[in-house]
């Protein structure tokens, strides 16, 4: 396949949700210059990279050593890919929308760099059980708790192929007080979108460290809560551990979680309250 040619499937497979190199300096943001259907949906190239290096690097200071990882939303692998720039070993990755998988195998078909021992497949998350996986050392759960109907079920198929490391990013509902999940209603065709009708917004941090906890994970490290990003909508990031040990490095490097204050009120206080009450007791 020539550049031009790469150039052009690269558009075909777009609209693209992740900046990822393919080779010689050619990028998956060129579908960024491409008008798609509306049926897809707001849909652009974002730069993740550096925060997941960041995250990773964080709590293993050497790379993943040959740690396996598993991605249970996928998008296009794009953190397969880069788990593998850092050293990891067996790689599984799995999204329910045929779209990002299609890119995820033209990537391990053109990308330059390591992608030995990287699996992907079509699948809606609550199938993996049945797939008889053995557990992964790191296990990512990046934008797909606040999609599902059964977010606590989710989050335990996830927690139960985690060996070590649970990393969590999820959209939280701006405005009430932290402590608990928020049912709403959303889209189901568009690829960023869930699949279900269903969605459960955890309100803030507490209520997913308790969960966590519930599902083996008691230690917990808040990277950061941002109760309100657009309106009505925060997100935050975290990572769990089976064993507090997990987080020595990080704790050396890392002095305290970003929470950005919002002066929305909720329930008598002010978000700024809620806010300063969840940093104490993270910290």
């Amino acid at each position: 396949m020539t550049d031009e040619q790469l150039r052009q499937e690269i558009i075909r497979l777009g609209p693209w949700h992740h900046d990822i190199t393919v080779r010689n300096g050619i990028s998956t943001t060129i579908s960024a210059e491409v008008e798609y259907p509306r049926s897809f949906g707001r849909v652009s190239p974002v730069k993740f990279r550096p925060n997941f290096v960041r995250r990773m690097t964080r709590v293993y200071p050497n790379g993943l050593e040959g740690r396996s990882v598993m991605d249970y939303s996928c998008n296009c692998a794009e953190c397969l890919f880069w788990a593998k720039e850092l050293g990891a070993g067996r790689c599984f990755g799995s999204d329910v929308h045929e779209h990002w998988i299609n890119q995820a195998d033209f990537l391990l078909e053109h990308r330059e760099g390591p992608k030995d021992d990287i699996e992907v497949q079509v699948r809606d998350l609550y199938e993996l059980p049945e797939l008889g996986l053995e557990p992964f050392d790191v296990v990512l759960s990046h934008g797909v708790f606040y999609h599902l109907p059964d977010p606590i079920l989710g989050l335990k198929v996830a927690a139960d192929l985690a060996k070590e490391l649970l990393a969590v990013t999820t959209s939280t509902a701006a405005g009430s007080p932290d402590g608990y999940l928020k049912a709403g209603r959303e889209g189901t065709r568009a690829p960023l979108s869930g699949v279900y009708g269903l969605q459960w917004l955890p309100t803030g941090p507490e209520v997913m460290q308790e969960i966590l906890a519930w599902l083996g994970f008691p230690a917990t490290r808040l990277e950061f809560w941002r109760q309100e990003v657009r309106k009505g909508r925060g997100k935050l990031s975290l990572l769990a551990a089976r064993d507090e040990a997990t987080f020595a490095h990080y704790d050396s490097v890392v002095a305290a979680p970003d929470v950005r204050e919002s002066s929305i009120t909720s329930g008598g206080s002010t978000g700024v309250d809620a806010q300063r009450s969840a940093v104490r007791r993270w910290l």
